[in-house]
């Protein structure tokens, strides 16, 4: 199983791109915000507690998106999956050291990290336009990447996507992640995400089958 951790502020296309490998090479795509969620949705005990902590006004700890994380991973390698996209996920040297030692437990590795470099400017003008819809959590732009008909009474925009809350995330975003470059070192892969969607998922694709992450 291929093990692809995608990393890069708000904004940044990263949710986007990993749509499209996952209908493109069948990839499983996990995003920690959409596994608190639905583990919040289940009512299951984690996800009481999960709810808890969140109503309390506090983070989620490491712990415990593990625990899911564990949890998820146990049923795609009994699946045997080809490929699972990490969305945002470790973003500190502590979960990254923690995720390393997950993996190790069901014989995996971090298979390459994609790091979406974007600036703080164009990170909140993608903020302000961006949608998602409600069924399938699907993210769209208003201007950039236009939902299509079928799924305009759907779309919702999240509380806390204004400039001063998106400029807060960033900032602590880079002070959290930036040291996962180093971390992770020959595998990270920078992406430029001036670039258009297009050229961007054309580039991960032949970065995806140069290093024969797609078999």
């Amino acid at each position: 199983m291929n093990i692809l951790v995608f990393l890069g502020p708000a904004g940044s296309g990263k949710g986007t791109q990993a749509q499209v490998l996952k209908d493109q090479f069948n990839y499983v795509h996990l995003s920690t915000g959409d596994l608190l969620r639905e583990e919040v949705k289940s009512g299951s005990e984690l996800g009481q507690k999960v709810q808890s902590v969140i109503h309390a006004g506090n983070l989620v700890s490491d712990d415990i998106i593990l625990d899911i994380i564990r949890h998820h991973l146990k049923s795609l390698v009994a699946q045997q999956v080809k490929g699972v996209i990490f969305d945002g996920f470790p973003r500190t040297l502590d979960q990254a050291n923690a995720f390393n030692d997950l993996l190790a437990e069901f014989q995996l590795s971090v298979s390459s990290v994609l790091y979406f470099n974007l600036s703080l400017d164009e990170s909140i003008i993608r903020i302000s336009g961006r949608q998602v819809d409600a069924r399938n959590n699907k993210v769209y732009h208003k201007f950039s990447n236009p939902a299509p008909e079928e799924a305009q009474l759907h779309l919702i925009t999240r509380k806390d996507d204004t400039p001063e809350k998106v400029t807060h995330r960033y900032n602590v975003y880079i002070e959290e992640t930036s040291p996962l470059l180093s971390f992770y070192g020959d595998h990270v892969i920078q992406i430029d995400c001036l670039k258009s969607i297009q050229e961007i998922t054309n580039e991960l694709v032949q970065l995806l089958e140069s290093f024969q992450l797609s078999r």
